[in-house]
Formats: structure tokens, C-alpha cells, sequence
């Protein structure tokens, strides 16, 4: 009896396993190491497989240049979800502005994250004091065709009438911009993320002395009238080491996305883990205190969601907007 039971729980892990691996491998690419797309999407990536793998799901977190090179792998098929910022996956999805040429209609919303905050750091040593003060500093504008370079030419244009030209990019992630600048290689970057950023953490509590550019007045109004998706973000003081004010800047939401080839299930069964897992997600990455659990459907722009996720929004008794309806529900 005893070793038929023995060779029926063998049986078992087999099974298990032949299973995960005859299923489907879903990469979720997210950003890079220093900011909080990549600690976010590995969390969720682990907690997927939890839930997921005896179904013969199995999920993996991926670094990446950020939410452009995101967008682009989800249509090229080199991934199958995202964690991407929702102004760029609205203009992709749309055609409209630097995508105005290239649609990108392989873009699914799942569920909406926290706002990435636009935190543009420079040294005290540079002299900055203003937006107009970036004209001839080297500045991090991030990794090469990053939402992070999208939104440090939006913000440049839009506030001081400044371009690329006008400044000395340097196309570093985030770690990458925070040593450069701890280092005097540089005199300031964008590192835009949820708050706390570790690359932020890490330079107010270096040794080199750094300050924020705040987003107020006219400059708020200049940014708002050309870049309406973002909004206002308080930074309450102490957020990190020695910054002894709050800080005035802004943000844009981001959100979790998905190839609409996606099955339904997986995206389903994401949004029930995410939804099981929240409390020990809130636990896990202080990103998650920031996501509005009750209204995950706020902020997403432009694209639809999928249609895993309408259906589960529709159970747990959501209304789900019609502008958010995938192509093939309306």
C-alpha cells in the first residue's frame, strides 16, 4: 500500500511538471534594476508562479530600456506582458504623437499601478536652480528609446524651450545616472518611478550633495497644457535620507499590460493572485501603497483593457468604461 501511494505522488509531480512545461512561458518586461518597474514585475512574476505553475503557467521578470522597448517587444512578440507607463501605451495604441507612423494595436490593458513620478535630481555643485539652468549640462535622460527620454524631451521642450541640442544627454539607467552623478559626471537626470526609487534613496544618502527641481507655477502650467496626462505629486519630506521639505513635482500613471493574444485565463487568474496577494504585495514594495486597489480602472489612457481583465472586473462588480472595451466586445 505504501509504495503504491509513494509511486501514485510521483505520478503527481510528474504530471506537475510535464504540464508547466508543455504550457505557456509568459516573460514580463519591466524596467531597469535601479528603478521600480524590475523589483515590481519580479514580485509578481514569483507570485504568478505560485498560483500558476502547477497550470502550466510559468512567468519570468525581464529587465529592459523601459516602457518604450517595452511596448515595442510586446508587438514584435519577444514578450508577452509589461509593466509600461499608460501615456506612451495610449499614444502607441492610438498612432498619435512620436507614434503617429506606427500604431501599435498589440496593446492590452490589465491593471492600473501607481504614478510614476517624475523626480529630476541634480547635484548642488551644478548650479542648477531652474529648468533654464539645464542648457549645456550633461543630464541622464535614460536608457535609448525609454519613457524616461520620451518625458525628459517633453519636459524640456514644454518648460524651458529646450531639446536635446540644447543639453548633453547621457542615455544611462538608473543606477547607472545615480553612480554617474554621485561621481560628478554628470550634473543632474530623470529618474522617474514610484516613490521610494532606490537610485533617489541612494543619492540623497550619498555623499554628494543633491536637490530636486520642483514643478510649480508657470512651469507646472507649461507642462500641464502640453503634457495633460500628468498630474500633480506631493513627496512628503523625509521620503528619503536628509530631504528636509516636501517636494512639488508630478507624475503619470503606470500600469500592467498584456499581448491581446494573451489567453483570457492567464490574465484572469493574474487579477485573482494580484487581488489574493494584496496584502503581502503592500508588505512586499512600498510601490504597492500607491496602487488604488478599488479603482484600478483610473488613469488608463487610450488603449483597451483585455478581456481576461473585463471579465474579471465584471465579476468583482465594477463598471468598466466603454472607451476601455477590447475592439472584439464592443
Amino acid at each position: 500500500m505504501r509504495c503504491r501511494l509513494v509511486a501514485l505522488a510521483l505520478s503527481l509531480i510528474l504530471f506537475a511538471a510535464a504540464g508547466a512545461a508543455a504550457g505557456e512561458f509568459v516573460t514580463i518586461v519591466t524596467g531597469s534594476t535601479g528603478g521600480t518597474y524590475y523589483p515590481v514585475g519580479t514580485l509578481l512574476a514569483n507570485r504568478f508562479n505560485t498560483a500558476m505553475l502547477t497550470k502550466g503557467y510559468k512567468f519570468s521578470a525581464q529587465s529592459s530600456g523601459g516602457t518604450t522597448e517595452n511596448l515595442e517587444m510586446l508587438h514584435s512578440g519577444q514578450a508577452r506582458m509589461a509593466i509600461a507607463m499608460c501615456n506612451l501605451t495610449g499614444l502607441a495604441y492610438l498612432g498619435q504623437d512620436l507614434y503617429g507612423d506606427s500604431p501599435n494595436p498589440d496593446l492590452r490593458y490589465v491593471f492600473g499601478l501607481w504614478p510614476d513620478v517624475s523626480q529630476f535630481v541634480i547635484t548642488k555643485s551644478s548650479g542648477i536652480k531652474g529648468w533654464g539652468d539645464l542648457k549645456g549640462k550633461k543630464i541622464a535622460v535614460g536608457p535609448p528609446a525609454s519613457g524616461t527620454e520620451f518625458s525628459t524631451r517633453t519636459m524640456l521642450q514644454a518648460i524651458s524651450g529646450l531639446t536635446f541640442d540644447d543639453i548633453v544627454p547621457e542615455y544611462l539607467g538608473y543606477s547607472e545616472a545615480a553612480q554617474a552623478l554621485q561621481n560628478g559626471h554628470i550634473d543632474g537626470a530623470l529618474l522617474e518611478a514610484g516613490v521610494p526609487t532606490s537610485a533617489v534613496t541612494e543619492l540623497y544618502a550619498g555623499r554628494t550633495e543633491v536637490d530636486m527641481l520642483p514643478y510649480e507655477g508657470e512651469d507646472l502650467k507649461k507642462l500641464l497644457e502640453a503634457a495633460p496626462w500628468y498630474a500633480e505629486v506631493l513627496i512628503p519630506a523625509g521620503t528619503y535620507p536628509k530631504q528636509g521639505r516636501d517636494l512639488h513635482v508630478v507624475g503619470v500613471k503606470c500600469a500592467l499590460i498584456a499581448h491581446p493574444d494573451v489567453a483570457d485565463d492567464i490574465i484572469y487568474q493574474s487579477l485573482e493572485t494580484i487581488y489574493a496577494s494584496r496584502e503581502a504585495l503592500l508588505k512586499a514594495h512600498s510601490a504597492f501603497n500607491q496602487v488604488d486597489f478599488d479603482r484600478p480602472l483610473a488613469g488608463l489612457y487610450g488603449a483597451p483593457l483585455h478581456p481576461g481583465a473585463v471579465k474579471f472586473y465584471r465579476e468583482k462588480g465594477m463598471t468598466v468604461p466603454e472607451e476601455l472595451l477590447p475592439p472584439d466586445m464592443k
